[in-house]
């Protein structure tokens, strides 16, 4: 971690008494892995969660317990998003570990997604439908855009994780360590605004591009996501 003040003025006792009252706030889990900490027969570190660099305070409301080793190995200064690297390397390792190729279909199954199937009618050059099995019971309409040269109809929604598919037919590439670069691009924020496009089969929305731009969303902690749904 960069240098600090704060901690540099503690004595050993208080630093043992911060270390501590951050193990009791965090219920006794390292702030990247969210794995046990015993600080009785492992080495642990405190740190900014939020880097002095990037405008972080100096102050116990900015500090983070965590083992020793996953702040060495940290892939980012921000340990926010270092956690978020670690969850994601932990599903990408999972999946490798079963021989399968990591793609969008295991960060969304990993994160509550890929469970309903998407009801929906046209009426009057609109789209209307609900995700009332997620427990939303709103009845939304959204305007269909109909291309003049190809005839394909469109529309912009917002569609919860629980409804999203990978679509491994169009597109069954898997993801990379690109994805590492576009979470802390995201996080700044500097998000890419080119949406995820989506497709319906079999009651499924299946997103076909923009895939790696949805993981980057997931793992930041989007629950809803917008696409361009072809119909």
């Amino acid at each position: 971690m960069g240098n600090s003040k704060y901690l540099d003025g503690l004595t050993g006792e208080e630093k043992k008494a911060l270390s501590n009252k951050l193990w009791s706030i965090q219920q006794h889990r390292c702030f990247i892995c969210n794995e046990e900490i015993d600080p009785e027969i492992q080495q642990t570190n405190i740190d900014h969660i939020k880097p002095l660099a990037n405008g972080g305070k100096d102050d116990v409301i900015n500090f983070a317990i965590t083992h020793e080793h996953c702040n060495k190995s940290k892939q980012d200064a921000d340990l926010e998003v270092a956690k978020r690297l670690y969850q994601l390397n932990r599903i990408i390792k999972s999946v490798e570990e079963k021989h399968e190729t990591p793609s969008l279909k295991h960060v969304l199954i990993e994160n509550g997604g890929s469970k309903y199937l998407f009801k929906y009618k046209l009426e009057n050059n609109q789209i209307i439908y609900s995700f009332d099995e997620d427990g939303d019971t709103t009845i939304r309409r959204t305007e269909v855009f109909t291309d003049n040269l190809s005839g394909e109809k469109t529309a912009f929604i917002e569609v919860p994780l629980a409804y999203l598919y990978h679509d491994d037919v169009i597109n069954p590439r898997g993801i990379n360590s690109s994805i590492s670069l576009l979470i802390k691009e995201f996080y700044k924020p500097n998000p890419q605004l080119h949406l995820s496009l989506a497709r319906i089969d079999d009651g499924k929305i299946k997103i076909f591009d923009g895939q790696h731009k949805a993981v980057a969303q997931i793992m930041l902690g989007t629950k809803n996501i917008v696409v361009r749904l072809f119909i």
